[in-house]
């Protein structure tokens, strides 16, 4: 077979979206570099010129899946045509959405053996949606949809407050929770 030469950014990128693809199919623990690499057609040490280590590749899928979202919700916090509760209720309308689109991937991340990539998922998640839920909040105290008075520290318990809600139920069900809660703290109710 002929080695077919890419550009570093494409290859990075089908090293990500191959692992990305095994992890959702065969878990975390169970995908090898191995596997990665047959699939891809390439040499097994290939993805080490990318990556240092599974675990920094699991950070990479990881990232690339959180700027994903983050683009997506960017525009919907952006949209200065409706009201900041507006873009609230748009926002838990994607994330219903996202949950049904990536719902194998979600599923696998749920799963026991997977805590490691969900935990990361999280961390990343928030850090990088913070900063645009935050301004949200702001915007809406500002035209007078919202009424919170501690906009950085609500952001930051609605974000990370949502972990904590029973991971037993569905993702459905956790969702309309959390709408609940967001709606009381930011004075919606």
């Amino acid at each position: 077979m002929a080695r077919k030469t890419k550009p570093p950014e494409e290859r990075r990128a089908e090293i990500i979206q191959t692992a990305k693809e095994l992890f959702e199919e065969k878990g975390y623990d169970g995908t090898q570099i191995s596997d990665i690499t047959n699939r891809m057609g390439v040499a097994h040490g290939l993805v080490y010129h990318y990556v240092k280590s599974k675990s920094e590749l699991l950070d990479a899928v990881v990232e690339e899946w959180a700027k994903e979202i983050l683009t997506d919700l960017m525009v919907l916090m952006k949209d200065n045509a409706i009201s900041a509760a507006d873009r609230l209720e748009k926002m838990f309308l994607f994330t219903s959405n996202m949950l049904k689109k990536d719902a194998s991937l979600i599923t696998t991340i749920h799963q026991h053996e997977n805590e490691e990539i969900h935990k990361r998922i999280g961390s990343t998640g928030i850090k990088m949606i913070l900063p645009i839920f935050k301004e949200l909040i702001r915007i809406g105290n500002a035209d007078g949809t919202f009424n919170c008075s501690y906009p950085e520290e609500t952001a930051k318990f609605c974000l990370y407050g949502w972990q904590s809600i029973d991971s037993s139920m569905s993702d459905e069900e956790r969702l309309e929770k959390l709408k609940y809660f967001y709606k009381r703290m930011l004075g919606l109710d």
